[in-house]
C-alpha cells in the first residue's frame, strides 16, 4: 500500500512539472520572417528540419501567414532580460538560418504573447515586409571598419584613401550604410549589402586593400543577415 501511495505521489508531481513546463513555454520568440516559397521542398513543414534549435534548445517553428513564414520558438518570458550570452546565441541562430534562406532578421528580445497578436501585426505590415524581402533576396551584409594606426599619418591623404576604399567596395555592393563614428582613429565604418555570389570577390578586394594600406587595420565581419538594410519593426501589444 505504501508503494502504491508513493507511485501515485510521483505521478502527481510529474503532472505538476509537466503543466509548469507548458506554461513556461507559452510565448513566441521571433527570429525573423521569410517567404515560404523560398524553402526547400523537404522543409515545408511546421517544424524546420535544421541541425540546430532556437534559444533554450527549443525547436524552430514556422507560423504561416499568407505566403510569409514567421520563424519562432517557444519562450518562457514575455519581456526577456538582455544577457550577452543569449543575445550572441540569437545572432548565431540567425546567421545559420540566413545560410538556408533569405530572412528579415529581428533584433534580440522580440516576444509575442500569442499567435493572434502576431498575425494582427503581420496584417498591418504585410506589404512592407514583402517589399523588404524582395530587396534583400539572395543578399548578405558585410561589415568593414578601417582603423588608423597609432603611427604618425600626417603625410597620408586620408580622405583620398577613404574614397578609394568606398569606391572599390561599392562596385561590388548593392547598397551601403555608414555606421557610428565612435573613435577619432576610425577612418570608416560601413555595412555593405552584397549579392551572395559576390562574397568571394568582395573578400578579395578587402585583402588587396589590406596589402596596399598596411598602416590601416581592416576589421572585416560577416556574412550576416541584412540587419542594417531592413526597416521593419515587428512589435505589438504585450
Amino acid at each position: 500500500m505504501e508503494n502504491l501511495k508513493t507511485s501515485k505521489l510521483s505521478e502527481r508531481k510529474s503532472e505538476i512539472f509537466e503543466i509548469s513546463d507548458k506554461r513556461q513555454e507559452k510565448y513566441l520568440y521571433i527570429y525573423g520572417i521569410i517567404l515560404l516559397k523560398d524553402l526547400n521542398p523537404q522543409m515545408k513543414k511546421e517544424v524546420f528540419e535544421f541541425n540546430f534549435n532556437g534559444l533554450r534548445e527549443k525547436p524552430i517553428i514556422i507560423i504561416p501567414y499568407k505566403d510569409l513564414g514567421v520563424l519562432i520558438s517557444k519562450y518562457p518570458f514575455l519581456n526577456p532580460i538582455l544577457k550577452e550570452k543569449e543575445a550572441m546565441e540569437h545572432a548565431d541562430i540567425l546567421k545559420k538560418i540566413a545560410k538556408k534562406t533569405t530572412i528579415i532578421p529581428m533584433a534580440f528580445g522580440n516576444v509575442f504573447k500569442d499567435k493572434k497578436i502576431l498575425e494582427l501585426i503581420l496584417k498591418k505590415s504585410y506589404n512592407a515586409v514583402k517589399e523588404s524581402l524582395k530587396q534583400i533576396k539572395n543578399k548578405i551584409e558585410l561589415g568593414v571598419k578601417v582603423i588608423k594606426s597609432n603611427e604618425d599619418n600626417t603625410m597620408i591623404d586620408e580622405d583620398k584613401i577613404k574614397i578609394e576604399i568606398l569606391n572599390s567596395l561599392g562596385n561590388l555592393s548593392v547598397k551601403s550604410v555608414q555606421g557610428e563614428n565612435f573613435s577619432e582613429r576610425l577612418l570608416l565604418n560601413h555595412s555593405f549589402l552584397v549579392e551572395k555570389n559576390n562574397f568571394s570577390k568582395f573578400s578579395d578586394v578587402i585583402a588587396k586593400l589590406e596589402k596596399k594600406y598596411p598602416k590601416f587595420k581592416f576589421n572585416y565581419t560577416g556574412p550576416w543577415p541584412p540587419y542594417s538594410f531592413v526597416d521593419i519593426h515587428i512589435r505589438g501589444p504585450k
